[in-house]
């Protein structure tokens, strides 16, 4: 296996066990506040499964099998597709609430729109560029959308930074796990999006090329013997008469 190619999955394996813990604990946090508050209960348990699809999908990424794949393509497209849907039906009452007299307002309808922009740019890139051969060489492009959804978050993570530590807004129970979470939140979709911009690792019938080529390069050295080692093998292995057996026979 080249150097390269060790790295690459060192760095890969590293993004993808990040993004899974992120969520882990994120969707852990969500279930402690279905459990701890009463309001909105169906809301929260449609984001907890969403987060919950994720979470899976990102542990799926460090299985470099085709059918582990394959799950994690159905998982994290239905995730992020959840996750957008249950944003779209608060749409209504976010807009209502806008005021561009009151800052508050304005902050948390802009996080709104960034973080719906963000995501929605996260799954056009799976669906369209990622499992598309020809667009997903297009390493600049990748980088350059994955590094503008990390901007995205960012932005939403500053201002909700000052949501909650001027204003007071969107605390859930307290201001510490509150602002926890949104690290977690930020990390975690921050994580997709760099593991996005990786190389597509290439593989053949789930095994990756780089380990069929050492595989390769292995029989080459087992089999590549020699003619004056391959004959001192041949005389070996000759069955050969001890001292006792010619005795007996003359």
């Amino acid at each position: 296996m080249r150097k390269k190619d060790i790295r690459n999955n060192k760095i890969r394996n590293f993004v993808n066990l990040f993004t899974a813990l992120m969520f882990t604990l994120l969707t852990s946090y969500q279930i402690y506040l279905l459990v701890q508050i009463s309001q909105n209960r169906t809301g929260r348990i449609l984001g907890i499964i969403s987060f919950a699809l994720i979470t899976i999908a990102t542990f799926f990424a460090l299985v470099p099998r085709k059918g582990f794949s394959i799950m994690r393509t159905v998982l994290l497209i239905a995730g992020l597709s959840l996750n957008i849907i249950i944003k779209i039906f608060n749409a209504n009452a976010m807009f209502g609430m806008l005021d561009f007299a009151y800052t508050p307002t304005v902050l948390n309808c802009a996080v709104y729109v960034l973080s719906q922009a963000a995501e929605l740019l996260l799954l056009l890139y799976y669906l369209v560029f990622r499992h598309n051969k020809k667009l997903s060489r297009m390493r600049k492009l990748a980088c350059v959308a994955m590094s503008a959804v990390v901007l995205l978050y960012l932005s939403c993570l500053i201002m909700e930074m000052v949501l909650m530590i001027r204003y007071g807004w969107n605390i859930d129970l307290s201001l510490k796990y509150t602002i926890a979470s949104r690290f977690l939140y930020f990390f975690g979709f921050a994580g997709i999006a760099v593991s996005f911009m990786l190389p597509v690792p290439q593989s053949q019938g789930g095994i990756p090329a780089a380990m069929i080529r050492q595989t390769s390069r292995e029989d080459e050295i087992l089999f590549s013997v020699p003619d004056n080692e391959r004959a001192k093998v041949e005389v070996m292995k000759k069955p050969q008469s001890s001292e006792a057996d010619t005795d007996f026979v003359l």
